[in-house]
């Protein structure tokens, strides 16, 4: 096959393979260090460090993501818009290298202003942040289908993708709760930003490696026409797999960033050493990993849904045996991370099976403006939960900072940091009942291929003509 300066590639040798595997993977190691981050810290960053109240951080996070919506949105419909030598979605990641790691900076800076100010502050640098993840994370997501026409190799690329994640969550988790330390200098304000520095540099340097390491060998057509919003919303919303999937990725990510928020607090108060987070994230993303590596092997016999409820079952387990007894407590972890593991790969493999079928159905493709919604949809849950877990500290009562806090004040933690993941395993086995696109997806397939091959052609012949 030849690519678009006409250089023929061997897209099937094990050397192209894991190239595209590796590079594509190591994009979401970079992402994952600054989300996790954000993630983790934000939230007992703005309350105990910037000295911001747990009234003001609520509404924040809600109003930040109505932005972020529009600024996903509209970046997912130019992606389908783009059609360059890089292809599509690799120009999007180039440009939004530098906004996300200035981003990730600034919103771990506390600048000597009113309680106005730094207000004003926290949802400048945080609508700037959010919005160098979108420039990154949506054409990530966007380009799955372009990198591979074969669903096997797919999932193979997305495990690659999972993998490389889960390190870098574990890189930001962990390495995080040393160097807010280390590099403090006795001022917490001064770890945050000095950590967030080394972690942005690194986050430069792989998303470069991966942005210049993979082809888009299996791109759709363009299609130019304007379309509006509501226009493109019908077209999802007629495509059923499609938005399971994004009713699933609310409540996924609603119940596993929310963990994450709660987890600073869980581990300062409940268990009273917060040094623990970066033991916990280690166990989560190693027990993770034999997940992950047992996808590619299920999925040769087992649908992805059925993996995929397989991971949920195994994650409300997990954290119902939290509630058992402190003994249980790594067993019931390590059983989560197990089925956090089944659940990433199948998660966006399935989501890149829905883009196939959305264009089978409506004749187009509309993967950029898919995935813009599907990064709405994480991101709502990531606001919501932040928003939810603050407005319950501060109805538990959590006074920020106190050495002791209320008996409702610590029921309140617990409820957020294990009730809330447990009700959301619950509600993501019901949605995943009804998916049925795996029985279906190998005719469709087939259709979607000729029809995208037919286009090419058609393509290549008026370009030859012109």
């Amino acid at each position: 096959m030849q690519d678009r300066n006409g250089k023929v590639i061997d897209t099937n040798s094990k050397k192209f393979l894991w190239k595209q595997r590796i590079g594509f993977g190591i994009s979401d190691f970079a992402c994952n260090i600054a989300y996790i981050m954000v993630n983790t810290y934000l939230l007992i960053f703005y309350t105990d460090v910037a000295g911001l109240a747990t009234g003001a951080v609520a509404p924040l996070f809600l109003v930040t993501k109505i932005f972020d919506a529009f600024t996903d949105y509209m970046v997912g419909r130019y992606i389908d818009r783009t059609n360059t030598k890089m292809g599509r979605n690799r120009p999007w990641m180039l440009a939004g290298i530098p906004v996300l790691a200035v981003g990730m900076v600034l919103v771990f800076t506390t600048p000597d202003f009113s309680a106005t100010g730094k207000l004003v502050w926290a949802y400048a640098t945080y609508i700037l942040f959010s919005f160098g993840y979108t420039m990154v994370n949506i054409p990530m997501t966007s380009i799955v289908p372009s990198l591979s026409p074969n669903p096997a190799e797919r999932t193979n690329i997305t495990t690659v993708k999972a993998i490389c994640s889960s390190l870098g969550s574990l890189t930001s988790a962990s390495l995080a709760a040393f160097l807010l330390v280390r590099l403090s200098g006795g001022n917490a304000a001064t770890g945050y930003l000095r950590t967030n520095l080394l972690f942005a540099l690194v986050v430069i340097i792989v998303l470069l490696i991966s942005v210049f390491s993979i082809q888009e060998i299996n791109p759709p057509a363009v299609h130019a026409e304007k379309t509006g919003i509501l226009t493109d919303l019908r077209f999802c919303a007629k495509n059923k797999p499609y938005m399971l999937m994004i009713a699933l990725v609310f409540i996924y990510f609603f119940g596993y960033l929310g963990m994450y928020a709660a987890m600073a607090y869980y581990f300062t108060y409940i268990v009273g050493n917060a040094q623990v987070i970066g033991a916990v994230v280690s166990l989560l993303t190693i027990t993770g990993f034999f997940g992950m590596l047992g996808v590619s092997v299920l999925n040769r016999r087992f649908y992805k849904r059925n993996i995929m409820m397989s991971g949920l079952a195994l994650q409300l387990a997990g954290f119902a045996a939290l509630l058992i007894s402190e003994s249980t407590f790594y067993i019931g972890l390590t059983i989560y991370g197990v089925g956090g593991g089944l659940i990433s790969p199948c998660l966006f493999a399935m989501l890149a099976d829905t883009f196939d079928y959305g264009e089978h159905m409506a004749g187009k493709s509309l993967a950029g403006t898919q995935t813009a919604f599907v990064g709405f949809a994480s991101k709502v849950a990531s606001a919501f939960a932040s928003a939810a877990i603050a407005a319950l500290l501060g109805f538990g009562g959590y006074v920020a900072n106190a050495e002791v806090q209320t008996a409702g004040a610590l029921n309140t933690i617990k409820f957020v940091y294990i009730g809330i993941p447990i009700a959301c395993s619950v509600i993501g086995m019901g949605i995943m009942y009804f998916y049925d696109l795996d029985k279906r997806y190998a005719q469709i397939k087939v259709s979607v291929d000729k029809k995208r091959k037919d286009e090419r052609d058609m393509e290549a012949a008026v370009e030859l003509n012109a």
